[in-house]
């Protein structure tokens, strides 16, 4: 018989390399049947001060958090990953089904079932690795997650991270002209990661980071997170198809080489030819892409964005 989950309280946050406990969104986690297989727990707020849409559904992007999270838990839990070590993700894949994913009237008691597949040890320790997630609310299919990410030791990580020519130091982070907090419907203007290209192309804009954001950067990094990149991938799709507050259906996004805070990134987008709101995007640094992918959105309904879409901006 498999052990129920438990939703009484978030797991320690150390285990999932956040610093708020606000951000923590696992519960619990419990290997069951064959080896790689687990069940685990998350809870999804019904509001958040960041991850929210102007729809009645939970924002897709919880689950590229989500499924970021159990990749991390069950490194550190199940495969004696100790803890100070780094995860670099490689590789995330979101698929929604977005009428799942209703909010209902007390927050989302998700339930996960995750396959582990180790792609790689280095010296008897686990150094690379993929989990695939299916996430049920309510006993219903409600997406599907994939991530594939390596493991560091922190001495790997500064002879990987900084190069001969490249102290270990940020220098200043670019801010660009913001684009329009509307046209990528987000809660506030600190939320808007995209500014306007010097060039005027289409479907080109500049990252915009703020080192200062309470989400985006839970904790400091000496890097773009990934999380920023989901993001921008998302505005940028907003943008190119002139569907503001469009929800994301599914993405696959590719890191390749770390993106550096200081130095000014590039993110171009390409729609799909005969794909409804499908873009492909790309990041680059000085003309070398370091991440790519490919976001798919809603096509939206023609409604009438509700008056409360973006009332209170913390969790209750």
């Amino acid at each position: 018989m498999v052990q129920a989950l438990s939703f009484e309280s978030t797991v320690p946050r150390r285990f999932v390399h956040r610093q708020s406990v606000s951000e923590v969104y696992l519960t619990d986690g419990i290997p069951v049947g064959e080896a790689g297989r687990f069940r685990l727990g998350a809870q999804w707020p019904r509001q958040h001060a960041f991850y929210r849409t102007c729809t009645d559904r939970y924002d897709t992007m919880l689950l590229g958090e989500t499924v970021r999270q159990c990749a991390i838990y069950l490194g550190h839990m199940h495969y004696a990953v100790p803890l100070g070590h780094l995860f670099t993700m490689q590789t995330m894949r979101i698929e929604a089904h977005l009428d799942r994913l209703t909010i209902g009237s007390s927050a989302a008691e998700v339930v996960m079932n995750a396959q582990v597949t180790e792609h790689a040890r280095r010296g008897g320790r686990l150094s690379a690795f993929s989990v695939d997630v299916d996430f049920l609310v309510d006993d219903t299919p409600a997406g599907h997650g994939m991530a594939v990410a390596g493991v560091l030791t922190p001495d790997d990580y500064a002879r990987i991270r900084w190069s001969s020519d490249r102290a270990p130091t940020v220098g200043r982070i670019p801010q660009p002209l913001p684009v329009l907090q509307s046209a990528v419907c987000v809660p506030d203007d600190r939320a808007v990661v995209l500014g306007v290209h010097p060039s005027g192309d289409i479907g080109r804009w500049l990252l915009r980071v703020d080192p200062t954001h309470p989400v985006l950067f839970d904790h400091p990094s000496d890097h773009v997170p990934g999380v920023v990149v989901l993001e921008a991938a998302r505005q940028s799709a907003r943008l190119r198809l002139g569907w503001s507050c469009a929800d994301v259906e599914s993405l696959e996004l590719r890191f390749r080489r770390f993106l550096e805070l200081d130095e000014p990134t590039t993110v171009t987008t390409e729609l799909r030819p005969g794909e409804d709101g499908c873009v492909d995007v790309e990041f680059s640094q000085w003309g070398e892409i370091k991440a790519s992918g490919t976001i798919r959105l809603a096509v939206p309904l023609p409604t009438v964005e509700p008056a409360h879409a973006f009332v209170g901006l913390h969790r209750v």
